[in-house]
Formats: C-alpha cells, structure tokens, sequence
C-alpha cells in the first residue's frame, strides 16, 4: 500500500502521492476563439469544458518552472504566442504553490506530483470529451516544467497505453537532475519526438543533449545582451 505525504516546512510544501483534488496544483484553458476572455479554472479530476469551445482544435500544454505561475513571464509569452493562431486551445498547469521560491529542493521533487496529478486531468478530460486527444497534446515545458512533462507522459502511457506525440523543452532544469536516474528528468524516450531548446545550459539549464533533436541557442550558455542580467527571469526577456 503506498500512503501519501504531505511536508510543509515554513514555505515549501513536498507532496508524495497526495490526491490530486487539492488546490496545490490548478488547471487552466484558454482559447484563440476568445483570446481576451479570463481563462476556465477546471476541475482536476473531472473536468468538463463548455460545448462552445473545441477540442479537435490544436492543443497546446505548458508547464512553468521554479517560482513560476499561470500569468510567470515566460508562460504568458508562450501561450500569448499560440493564441495569436487560429483554431488552438492552450491549458496552463498551475503549480505554483508546489515550486515557490525558496523552495528549489522541495519543488524538484513535486515534479513528480505535478506530472502525475497533470496525467491524472488528462484522462479525466479524455473521459469527459472523447474526441480530446492526449496522445496529439503538444506539451511544452520551461525549466522544471520539462521534467514535470516526463512524469506526465510516462503516466500517460502506463494508464492508457499511449505517451505524448511531442514534448519541447525549455532549457530543462540542471540542479538536482544531472545524476538523476533516467525516470526522474526529461528525455527522448518520453514522447515520440522530443525537442529540446538550450539557452541558459550549465547553469540553471542542462547542458548534455536530452531529446531526438536539441537546439543550442547562440551556443546555448547566454544570450546577447543578458550577461549583466541578475537572474535568469530577468534574462527571459532577452529570449
């Protein structure tokens, strides 16, 4: 019997094998019918999207990293990008509360809850509206995110028999991760094609190749005009 954990030690929160039914972790869809509107806030384990929004549309999922949230830099700039394109849909997983600063240790290791909480709304919304596909999900992630995505595609495929088509990678978080064991961290056997885009490596960001193809961005260590910037969320303005 596996019994779940819950540890908050003054701002960090670990969770292990929690119900996914808390508010720890939110779900998010916004839509290029509608790109103005607030996004739905739906149920994390049995959500129902209104008949007005389409679910054959391209989807699109992306994860935040350390310290980030559903309106971080980085993530808005992402999903404000793909709204700009007709007939796409855009959930934002929220984990906000599970990787808040100061808090790294604690939130490399929620990667695995997130994953697997997110894994747990994919179905639950395949249930709800079968003509949703998991499989076709484009699944980007930043950071931590990536890693998030590893442990959601492969709860995917032990649940349902099917892993993700495409995961990308935004510079995959490097501390914790790189002697983690293979199932712990982002890599090519998590999806069919997985892409991976290197900009801040050997920092924050892993250096070694972890996907089919792996871009390294100006050399993929810094970019042109961050070497002064105090942090990488400063420095997410030059990418």
């Amino acid at each position: 019997m596996t019994h779940a954990r819950e540890f908050t030690i003054g701002p960090c929160q670990l969770q292990y094998y929690e119900p996914c039914n808390s508010d720890a972790i939110e779900f998010y869809l916004f839509t290029s019918d509608s790109p103005n509107d607030a996004p739905l806030l739906l149920d994390n384990i049995d959500p129902k999207v209104p008949s007005r929004i389409n679910l054959t549309y391209r989807n699109k999922l992306i994860v935040h990293g350390y310290n980030g949230h559903i309106d971080f830099n980085a993530t808005k700039i992402i999903r404000n990008a793909y709204l700009k394109q007709p007939r796409t849909n855009v959930f934002v997983v929220d984990w906000g509360k599970l990787s808040r600063l100061p808090c790294y240790p604690t939130a490399a290791f929620n990667t695995k809850q997130a994953g697997e909480c997110t894994a747990t709304f994919l179905i639950g919304l395949k249930a709800n509206h079968p003509e949703f596909s998991c499989r076709d999900l484009h699944s980007i992630g930043f950071s931590l995110g990536a890693h998030v995505l590893s442990f959601t595609s492969n709860a995917l495929e032990k649940s349902i028999g099917s892993k993700f088509r495409r995961i990308t990678g935004l510079d995959p978080a490097l501390p914790f991760f790189a002697t983690a064991r293979q199932q712990w961290k982002l890599d090519l056997t998590d999806a069919d094609f997985v892409d991976v885009i290197h900009t801040n490596a050997g920092v924050f960001g892993k250096i070694e190749t972890c996907g089919h193809v792996d871009f390294y961005m100006n050399g993929g260590q810094s970019q042109p005009m961050c070497e002064n910037a105090t942090s990488k969320y400063r420095c997410l303005r030059c990418v």
